[in-house]
């Protein structure tokens, strides 16, 4: 037989017979087109990933892909991005921004309603210093007349709570986390706790035969506030962008002539009900003390809570 042939055709035995040796023995020559199946991903945060010794260049390229993945992807693989600490001074200028834009906003809606309502504020201010004027414009109320005195009154709440929220700054107390939360929390707790008292108020007159007197009361109170929310509005301004060395006396200048006011109203109040004053002591006394004193402690327990 010629020998080229026979090489030719012993070259498959061959080939069958290596196969057969490696699968007796087991053995299985690395190749360096095997590739390594993928880490499969586990769902626990403490997983690790299992580094191959293979010299295959393409596993180790696998690997990193693999790793990148699960580095920016996985949750139990989170990459902690640290922020820059705000400082005292970006605070400060965090807190002159917001202060001057809600100036601002308080400044062009009080012009508005200066605006508009400019007859109606004289009125109001000559009854704040005649009780007669007061009666007058008790008698003369409408339904726009009562349009108007609710958006004063919401102005007095917006001024009111501005002045609050400047004063709590200045004391370095803190209610909420925020300047917004701190401001709405300010004007929030004045509009409740004369919400409770002009409620408390009409109970009191469709309880008791007192609806002149407590009607009259009521009016008083809201004129009051009024006035009250005019004047705070200088007394804003000059807190907020007054030196240093004056904003404490602008606080209680501002606490003064609200403890004015009130020692007024509380006069007017009392001439207003001399003649129950007079034969019903105690039942006066009731009346301070559920109609008075009782929305500030409530007022005061619900900010606490909250």
């Amino acid at each position: 037989m010629d020998k080229p042939i026979f090489i030719k055709r012993s070259i498959p035995l061959v080939l069958v017979i290596c196969c057969l040796g490696n699968i007796a023995f087991g053995q299985q020559t690395a190749s360096p087109f095997d590739l390594l199946p993928r880490i499969p991903q586990s769902s626990s945060a403490d997983s690790t990933i299992t580094i191959s010794t293979s010299s295959n260049p393409f596993d180790k390229i696998q690997l990193q892909m693999d790793a990148h993945r699960r580095t920016s992807e996985t949750p139990g693989f989170t990459v902690e991005r640290r922020r820059k600490p705000v400082t005292a001074k970006e605070k400060t200028a965090i807190f002159q921004r917001f202060l001057f834009f809600t100036i601002l906003t308080m400044m062009v809606i009080l012009t508005l309603v200066v605006t508009v309502f400019r007859v109606f504020i004289s009125k109001i201010w000559r009854a704040f210093k005649s009780d007669n004027m007061l009666s007058q414009l008790l008698r003369e109320q409408s339904t726009d007349t009562t349009v108007a005195y609710l958006i004063l009154y919401v102005m007095f709440f917006v001024n009111a709570g501005i002045f609050v929220f400047l004063a709590l700054r200045y004391f370095n107390i803190k209610i909420a986390g925020n300047n917004i939360s701190t401001l709405l929390l300010c004007i929030g707790g004045i509009a409740g706790f004369y919400a409770v008292k002009h409620l408390l108020l009409q109970i009191v007159k469709y309880i008791f035969p007192v609806e002149k007197e407590v009607s009259r009361y009521n009016f008083t109170v809201t004129v009051f506030n009024v006035i009250a929310g005019i004047f705070l509005v200088p007394m804003v301004l000059l807190i907020a962008y007054a030196p240093a060395g004056v904003t404490g006396f602008a606080i209680y200048l501002a606490l003064g002539l609200l403890l004015l006011t009130i020692a007024f109203r509380a006069l007017r109040g009392l001439f207003i009900a001399n003649r129950f004053f007079a034969w019903h002591k105690f039942h006066f006394f009731l009346y301070l003390c559920a109609v008075e004193f009782a929305p500030l402690l409530v007022t005061i327990k619900l900010l606490n809570l909250y």
